[in-house]
């Protein structure tokens, strides 16, 4: 494959486009920018200011992200930048095999192709479409980061006789601030991804806003949703361990998915069971919050009911679970040793929870309802009478959400 780093022309006379202004800039403002497309928009715009004619540019940003395996930036001129996401596995794809940025990432220190020139045995196929597109010369670096880890940006003109040998020695120059920006850029939005992925997206928030020693935190008023699988000593000891993370991660997958669409917070995954609140304020009042809670439940067990069909149907073992609803006050906030916490919610209320969410099976039911929650929900209710709770010591008493026409639609569907 073409790896050119540079050409033998002459500069033709041009005078050198000069860069103060742009350098300045991105080690000045440029950090500051809200993401990578909007760096690469104000920089392609002051490189165009400077004289560098620019018809399109790219940054690939390759990211650590349970979801994506890379961002990749685009800019043409007289557009907002765009930025397009790739799943995990774009590596294994042939085009991108066959690219520019797979050679970077291998080590390439860069390529540089005059476009103009007639293509050569070796060149990327991505070349002939750029040749189709007008373009007369192309650059693209790797960038480094201090951990090893490798990017790429790319440059292109459709200038004729392409870029000067002046705009490459600015692009060049630019290339390490550029690639400092994009490291500071890469890490918070990997520190931002991490603490969202694994503490919840609340909870992430309020870390990076500095509640991180012992003892920081709140007391607050919420709904707490306390959801576990039946059977699952069960199924652990009955299953492959392969065939019980898959199904873990199935119920996990159903239960936050509905969490998420109705504002929940998602605060921590207890082996089988997931905790979630949602918070109780002058913007969302009680009765809001409790019909959110039991919508989210409903959702949840109709969502399962066509996840299990659908897992039968493969051979694969289904689930079941069970949930308490409960209203009331919890300590929200860090606990552990001193170099070790968890943001979490505790109290009372979220004990109560616990100990009411244990009864679904033997009652036979998918939520429990506690009396705190039902006093605040305005949807029907059936009422199970008083039971005895471990720990607790008066009997509580029990409420069940009442079938709906929608629920048994969903359920049905």
């Amino acid at each position: 494959m073409t790896a050119n780093t540079g050409d033998s022309r002459m500069m033709r006379g041009q005078q050198a486009p000069t860069g103060p202004d742009v350098a300045g800039w991105l080690v000045s403002e440029a950090r500051s920018v809200e993401n990578p497309a909007v760096l690469l928009e104000g920089l392609c715009q002051r490189l165009l200011a400077q004289g560098v004619p620019l018809a399109r540019a790219s940054i690939s940003l390759f990211t650590l992200h349970p979801l994506l395996h890379a961002r990749s930036h685009r800019w043409r001129p007289g557009q907002r930048a765009s930025t397009e996401v790739h799943p995990h596995g774009l590596q294994h794809l042939p085009g991108f095999a066959l690219s520019p940025f797979k050679s970077l990432l291998d080590g390439s220190p860069g390529i540089h192709r005059r476009l103009e020139e007639p293509p050569a045995p070796d060149d990327f196929p991505m070349f002939a479409e750029l040749r189709a597109d007008g373009l007369t010369d192309y650059l693209a670096l790797p960038v480094c980061f201090s951990d090893g880890a490798r990017h790429a940006v790319s440059w292109a003109t459709s200038a004729p006789g392409g870029f000067t040998d002046a705009h490459l020695t600015l692009l060049h120059g630019l290339h390490p601030l550029l690639a400092l920006v994009l490291e500071v850029m890469a890490r918070k939005d990997m520190t931002g991804v991490l603490l969202d992925t694994y503490l919840g997206r609340d909870t992430g928030r309020r870390i990076l806003q500095g509640q991180i020693r012992r003892g920081d935190g709140e007391t607050t008023s919420a709904v707490i949703c306390l959801s576990d699988l039946r059977s699952f000593t069960a199924l652990s000891d009955a299953l492959p361990r392969d065939m019980v993370l898959e199904l873990l991660n199935a119920y996990f997958e159903t239960m936050v998915g509905a969490f998420h669409a109705h504002g929940a917070e998602v605060l921590k995954f207890m082996g089988d069971a997931v905790l979630a609140i949602f918070r109780i304020d002058a913007d969302s009042p009680v009765a809001e919050r409790c019909e959110a809670a039991a919508r989210t439940i409903r959702e949840a067990v109709a969502a399962s009911t066509r996840d299990n069909a659908e897992r039968r149907r493969k051979g694969l073992p289904a689930y079941e679970f069970g949930a308490a609803l409960h209203v009331g006050d919890v300590m929200y906030g860090n606990i552990g040793a001193t170099d070790r916490l968890d943001f979490t919610v505790i109290g009372p209320a979220v004990n109560l929870a616990s100990r009411i969410g244990g009864l679904c099976a033997s009652l036979n039911e998918p939520v429990l309802l506690s009396e705190a929650f039902v006093s605040n929900f305005r949807g029907g209710t059936r009422d199970l009478g008083q039971h005895a709770l471990k720990g607790v010591g008066m009997p509580v008493r029990i409420y069940s959400l009442a079938p709906t026409a929608d629920s048994q639609a969903l359920t049905a569907a």
